[in-house]
């Protein structure tokens, strides 16, 4: 029998070392390709099978990613904020289906529920426009969780939709519940934090910054592309963001939390061993959320049907197991905690090069799975942009034939080359628009939603005959365009057609 369990061993460490090799052949490729850098931690069956990194925590000083590189994990953190709030429902503190108002005493919305904020169905505004008139009275405030209960007052900022009737990813949910963790511990959320998950975790490497603009000693740089159409990567530093509140504020409970992969890794056995969340509270989490007409939450990313509990996502198929995520993007960053509950798989990316996250953790997962993968290629919309961008519009045409010949070589997606098209026409290039439109319209011929982007830029442009039969093509792929009717009518009585 002794003999036996030996053989087992052998088996299960050699198929463990040969998937372990094939993803570090998967990475490096990447790398190579300048398509990841970053820290990366991948176990399947419980045991570690790759813990390694890709490129450079600063390339500027030429400094390589090692174990103890902090990342920014962004939107991971509204992971540890459903969790912290949870224990304090275990612990008889407060109950996730009782009113905010109970606990944040001002809050205008008297109907909204914790539970509604921690499962983006609260209806409160965004917060990416919410405080420009006060960063435009006061430039030098810096905005924080403080500020979002009187500026709703203030306002009298409506909801967007009645609570619970609809699902909107939201930060200021989660900047919310951070502040009902403060009221109910009677500590920071940085403290309890650090007092109830990090240290309990043995996350020796993570915190909650006081400042997120001062970096941490090990802290890694942030690269990013400038623009939809550059091919070359800069420090952060250098890019200015598009909302002034993303300049301006510094809130936590959303976003936030310094890390480490192999910290990352630590607390997901921490969590899903019921080492710091009681199986109760952790199923409640990961049990998809329904609205007020009964419908389960669901919506879609890189061709994956999703739903959301209380701060984590979830595969809607679970034919694989059950697979509960939750991913994060700031400028230069992209990060992504992923665990197959049934199967104890899980995988942790941190990239500082604003990699496309979700691609690759599903590619991962099907490697670790044996089933058939591919590695992410190179983006089509950045490269034929450049080609645009430069003025060689006849090698950007050669690259889309190429691509309608053989799309192996190359990612398109239809969302890349409509931000791409919308991003010269903000800046007033139309013929470099209407170019990336006329080609997106080329490779997705049955899209009702790019002949519609088509008209649009079209008619901006002043070419409004061919905007007309643009929206025609948009009906007829989608009678229920409702967007397209409105403005066939409205170029037809402008200008008499």
């Amino acid at each position: 029998m002794k003999n036996l369990f030996f053989l087992l061993f052998l088996t299960v460490l050699s198929i463990n070392t040969l998937c372990g090799q094939e993803l570090n052949t998967f990475f490096t490729t990447l790398s190579d390709k300048n398509n990841f850098n970053g820290s990366v931690v991948i176990s399947r069956s419980g045991k570690t099978i790759l813990s390694t990194h890709y490129g450079s925590s600063n390339i500027e000083k030429k400094e390589k990613l090692n174990n103890s590189s902090q990342f920014p994990i962004a939107s991971i953190t509204k992971t540890f904020t459903s969790t912290a709030i949870l224990q304090l429902q275990q612990k008889g503190k407060l109950n996730i289906n009782e009113p905010v108002q109970k606990y944040l005493t001002y809050f205008p919305y008297p109907n909204i529920t914790i539970k509604q904020l921690l499962s983006n169905t609260s209806g409160l505004a965004q917060e990416y426009n919410l405080f420009d008139a006060i960063i435009k009275e006061q430039p030098e405030k810096i905005i924080s969780n403080q500020d979002i209960i009187p500026t709703f007052i203030r306002f009298k900022t409506p909801l967007s939709f009645p609570s619970g009737s609809k699902w909107e990813y939201n930060n200021i949910n989660f900047c919310l519940v951070a502040l009902i963790i403060e009221k109910v511990s009677g500590i920071s959320y940085a403290e309890y934090l650090d007092i109830n998950i990090f240290k309990p975790a043995e996350m020796k490497n993570s915190f909650v910054p006081v400042d997120r603009k001062i970096k941490s000693k090990n802290q890694v740089e942030l690269y990013t592309y400038p623009n939809f159409y550059s091919t070359e990567l800069v420090n952060t530093k250098t890019v200015k963001e598009p909302f002034l509140i993303s300049e301006k504020s510094n809130f936590y409970g959303n976003g936030g939390i310094i890390s480490t992969a192999l910290d990352l890794q630590k607390y997901q056995k921490a969590l899903f061993s019921y080492q710091i969340l009681g199986k109760k509270e952790l199923e409640e989490a990961l049990t998809a959320t329904k609205l007020n007409d009964g419908k389960t939450v669901s919506y879609t990313i890189d061709g994956k049907e999703i739903s959301y509990g209380l701060g984590w996502g979830m595969y809607i198929d679970e034919s694989d197991g059950k697979i509960i995520f939750h991913d994060g993007s700031i400028t230069g960053l992209t990060s992504i905690l992923l665990h197959n509950i049934t199967k104890d798989q899980s995988v942790i990316l941190l990239s500082n090069s604003a990699s496309s996250i979700f691609p690759l953790s599903n590619a991962v997962l099907n490697l670790i799975n044996n089933k058939p993968y591919t590695i992410p290629v190179q983006d089509l919309s950045r490269i034929y942009g450049s080609f645009v961008e430069n003025g060689n519009k006849e090698k950007a045409s050669e690259l889309i034939q190429d691509y309608l010949k053989d799309p192996s070589n190359y990612e398109a997606s239809e969302r890349d080359l409509n931000r791409l098209g919308y991003q010269f026409l903000r800046l007033q290039k139309c013929d470099n628009a209407l170019h990336v439109f006329n080609s997106t319209s080329l490779i997705f011929p049955t899209s009702w939603n790019v002949f519609d982007s088509y008209g649009e830029a079209l008619h901006q442009c002043g070419k409004n005959e061919e905007a007309l039969k643009m929206y025609e093509r948009s009906i007829e792929l989608n009678p229920e365009n409702e967007n397209g009717k409105q403005m066939l009518l409205k170029i037809q009585k402008e200008f008499g057609k």
